[in-house]
């Protein structure tokens, strides 16, 4: 059966019978899909298997790696993501696409953008943003259907360049702007520029894009939007820290609204904050560096209600789980974290915390307060063996104590004398590898205040509320390593301790 494509070119609309894999004869401009990509993504897994994440995003099979498009759409939240469609390693990269009521409970949708070509050229599609056209600037929205509208890079050769795709019906199907052409071509600064962040900017009235261009020097630009489709450049930002998958947040500083800052960060989140008018960022602190481990890449929902700006970071690296565990993925999501402004020392720093929709999740909770760990004694001895597990601990630790904590396959190890904690991380083989998750922890009032978020295979730790935070890949569970927190060296105080154990979220 022939399937139905539509292009748009500006306000003309074809409608053209297949897709071919080659440009027809003596039609240069002619757009195909890439038929190798098919458009299923075959959900048909109940995500049941062993070692696969529960709460945590994984694609049904294949490979994953950025968050893209996060957008929340009025009813839900849109999560699309790099996704190889063929293989559980990098490459043919396309745009899976998964909804959300809560960004807990995720459904896998068909692919939304294919690898196409263009005037002759190939390319895949790499990472970007979505936007809902509240007031109809593309012109394309019909009825009370509002568009979404995708912008993602056309990573083609010679040079890569940005594109747009837009959806009237919801994210069901999609169409390509112009055939998949430029909306913004290769600034002509680094042969693979990529990465738009798009998002409305109420105070001036536009639409702004945020593009990384380059690095030596980290080179940002920054371009503003009528229409979606016409951008011009505002203004550009030289920062020897950034590199690819830039996010543009604002935020009000210790929930003052009248005191909102922006915060620019980039995919190793290296961060700055300071104001953006418009036009142009000017920083006013930092920068600084959020996050750990292998948490890269993140990005925010546009349009979250209530003003909240929630995060979904890729959790790279680590071992290959389809090679190693014999699953049919690879990789997976961070959990989504809201981001909050505080002030330390008389400065705004950066919070992240995982979201309060992770309660719908929790089962039952073991609750102790104001409790003595002896050396040698096991504040889980009794209890029953535990998968999925949100952990919080406040501790006084003493001088020459060490916390250790064995929970499912994760490893993890607080020394006082240090203030490191480590992490007994799964490397890329799946062998243990000794990893530093923070590396100067000290006791602020005499503690120290942990939260754990467990899943099978991973582990993601935050220290004081979110000021720090990492994110690592665990070994799969042993039967031979009882789960235990225990004291080393001296004994340690438990000020307060709370275990959920959760249900998984597929």
């Amino acid at each position: 059966m022939q399937r139905l494509i539509h292009f748009a070119i500006g306000s003309t609309w074809l409608l053209a019978a297949g897709a071919f894999s080659e440009p027809l004869p003596g039609s240069p401009g002619e757009f195909s899909l890439d038929q190798s990509i098919p458009a299923s993504a075959c959900v048909d897994r109940s995500y049941d298997e062993p070692l696969r994440p529960q709460f945590h995003f994984t694609a049904c099979r294949n490979w994953l790696n950025d968050p893209n498009g996060m957008v929340f759409d009025g009813a839900k939240y849109h999560l699309f993501f790099q996704h190889n469609p063929l293989a559980t390693t990098w490459g043919n990269m396309t745009w899976g696409h998964a909804t959300s009521s809560d960004m807990v409970h995720w459904t896998q949708h068909d692919h939304a953008l294919r690898p196409y070509r263009v005037d002759r050229r190939p390319g895949t599609i790499y990472s970007g943003a979505a936007v809902v056209d509240r007031d109809n600037s593309l012109g394309m929205q019909r009825g009370e259907q509002k568009t979404l509208c995708a912008f993602f890079t056309f990573a083609g050769r010679p040079r890569f360049y940005q594109a747009m795709a837009y959806s009237t019906d919801g994210g069901d199907s999609w169409t390509y702007w112009n055939d998949g052409r430029p909306i913004v071509d290769n600034q002509g600064f680094d042969a693979e520029e990529r990465d738009p962040k798009v998002f409305w900017h109420e105070p001036s009235r536009q639409w702004v894009m945020v593009l990384w261009l380059r690095v030596n020097p980290g080179q940002v630009r920054f371009f503003v939007s009528k229409d979606l489709v016409n951008w011009k450049v505002a203004s550009d930002l030289y920062r020897d820290w950034a590199f690819e998958c830039m996010d543009l947040v604002f935020l009000p500083v210790d929930g003052d609204q009248k005191r909102r800052l922006a915060v620019l960060y980039d995919a190793s989140f290296d961060y700055e904050i300071g104001t953006f008018d418009g036009r142009e960022f000017r920083t006013q602190f930092g920068p600084f560096i959020a996050g750990g481990g292998n948490f890269y890449a993140a990005q925010t929902f546009n349009d979250s209600p209530d003003g909240r700006v929630v995060q979904i970071g890729w959790m790279r690296g680590g071992p290959d789980s389809a090679a190693q565990y014999r699953l049919p993925f690879n990789q997976q999501m961070s959990f989504p974290c809201e981001l909050t402004l505080r002030t330390v020392d008389g400065e705004p720093r950066l919070y992240a915390w995982p979201i309060e929709e992770i309660r719908t999740l929790a089962a039952d909770s073991l609750v102790r307060t104001d409790h003595m760990l002896c050396r040698g004694s096991n504040l889980l001895k009794n209890e029953e063996p535990l998968d999925l597990v949100d952990l919080a601990i406040e501790f006084e630790p003493a001088k020459t104590s060490t916390l250790q904590i064995q929970i499912a396959g994760t490893s993890l190890e607080y020394d006082a004398q240090s203030g490191r904690l480590l992490h007994n991380a799964a490397g890329e083989q799946g062998h243990p590898v000794e990893t530093i998750a923070f590396d100067d922890l000290r006791p602020r009032d005499g503690l120290i205040r942990l939260r754990l978020l467990v899943d099978r295979l991973s582990v993601e730790v935050y220290a004081f509320d979110g000021q720090q935070f990492y994110a690592g890949y665990s070994p799969p569970r042993r039967d031979d390593r009882p789960q235990s927190i225990s004291a080393a060296g001296a004994d340690v105080r438990i000020k307060h301790f709370r275990l959920s154990r959760l249900k998984s979220a597929w």
